[in-house]
């Protein structure tokens, strides 16, 4: 045993020596767990965290992969003394913010699907693994208590980016803005685009961010409902008032002497 411990260590020192942070290698999936996914390269285990299985957002690391399937992963760290690897699969995908900023800009207006509405405003996803935020202040031109008032996780809605932080990855977008011709004459115009800090609170991450409040369903007044009920009971039926009109008026006893 002693000597199949140490022909091991040797093993994975070996595989240490050859792999460096930025190889892309190949391996085998052997074991996935909540937090992430384990890569075999050839006798040593290195983990994939969850964060780093796609662009999108994974709930479980069972969506994207399976144990015994063949993976091409970027190594991202080594702990040599503590003997872990890093990997990412994420990385040897397309990135698909590298097609938001060549492809749009502030400004335009795209096409996305609210993927998350929490209370200060909703997630739109623009492109798969692109979401932005459309804060609640850029939801309608009307002030808006409850996001869920304009929209709900599903909706396809047209958005109109008003800021990109390439760094930080974060778009912020807007309902409001998308057609200021859909505005009545009554409306104010919208002001200039605000400066939302996409750094701050403003743009919290979406998986933890608090989902707003259901809407209440509307109480039914049954008071208004029964006097609605007998208005129109106590109706008069037009047929009917139109031949009391045309009936000759009958003069009393007192005028006819």
């Amino acid at each position: 045993r002693a000597v199949l411990e140490d022909e091991r260590k040797e093993m994975r020192q070996a595989i240490l020596d050859r792999l460096n942070p930025g190889d892309v290698v190949e391996g085998q999936i052997s074991n996935i767990v909540d937090f992430g996914a384990f890569v075999d390269l050839d006798g040593m285990d290195g983990l994939i965290h969850i964060s780093e299985l796609s662009w999108s957002h994974v709930n479980h690391p069972s969506e994207v992969l399976e144990i015994g399937q063949t993976v091409k992963v970027k190594v991202l760290d080594i702990d040599r003394e503590r003997q872990r690897i890093s990997l990412g699969l994420k990385q040897t995908q397309s990135d698909p913010w590298q097609q938001v900023l060549e492809q749009h800009k502030e400004g335009d207006v795209v096409e996305g699907k609210v993927t998350k509405v929490v209370t200060f405003g909703a997630f739109v996803e623009i492109l798969p693994g692109v979401e932005g935020l459309v804060h609640i202040s850029e939801l309608a031109q009307h002030h808006v208590e409850n996001p869920r008032e304009v929209v709900s996780q599903g909706d396809t809605v047209p958005v109109l980016i008003l800021e990109v932080d390439a760094e930080r990855r974060r778009l912020s977008l807007s309902l409001k803005r998308v057609d200021a011709d859909r505005r009545t004459e009554n409306e104010p115009p919208i002001e200039g685009t605000p400066h939302l800090d996409l750094s701050e609170d403003v743009f919290t991450d979406s998986a933890s961010a608090p989902l707003a409040p259901e809407l209440e369903p509307t109480p039914v007044d049954e008071e208004s409902i029964e006097r609605e009920v007998v208005s129109s009971d106590e109706q008069v039926d037009p047929a009917a008032a139109d031949e009391e009109a045309a009936a000759p008026a009958e003069t009393p006893a007192d005028e006819q002497q």
